[in-house]
């Protein structure tokens, strides 16, 4: 009796790729998982990396001019305001005329933190043994 030949799967897609990607693919989203935690968004920051090395470029001179035409002119305080009976948070049309006007100030917080647990309670007095003070009383007297 001749043993079957083993057949291999033929084509640039074998498990060995899959079970690469698929490790490439847990550690980017537990990358990002992590980075979530600490408040922090490493894909934003390596994007930011990235994007200031595209502004240094000359090609982006016009991007950049477009973009900040397009942002206006605002002073950066947030200001909010009642305009036609709509609350408006804004930093450009919330001007110093209107009466309603109110600057706003932003804090930082550490977000939604769990709750503390309640002070542990007194522990109560140890009992003692009636038997036991009884014996401890004969031999005192």
């Amino acid at each position: 009796m001749t043993s079957p030949s083993i057949q291999r799967q033929r084509g640039s897609f074998n498990l060995y790729w899959v079970a690469i990607l698929s490790a490439l693919f847990a550690a980017v989203a537990m990358a990002a998982l992590w980075s979530w935690r600490y408040e922090k968004n490493v894909f934003a920051e390596g994007a930011a990396k990235v994007g200031a090395s595209f502004k240094a470029s000359p090609a982006s001179g016009a991007l950049d001019s477009a973009l900040s035409a397009a942002a206006g002119k605002g002073d950066g305080k947030l200001r909010k305001c009642t305009i036609k009976g709509k609350t408006v948070v804004s930093n450009q049309e919330c001007l110093d005329s209107n009466p309603t006007t109110r600057t706003m100030s932003l804090t930082d917080t550490r977000g939604v933190e769990p709750p503390r647990a309640p002070p542990a309670a007194a522990p109560e007095p140890a009992r003692s043994n009636p038997m036991i003070d009884k014996a401890i009383e004969k031999q005192l007297r």
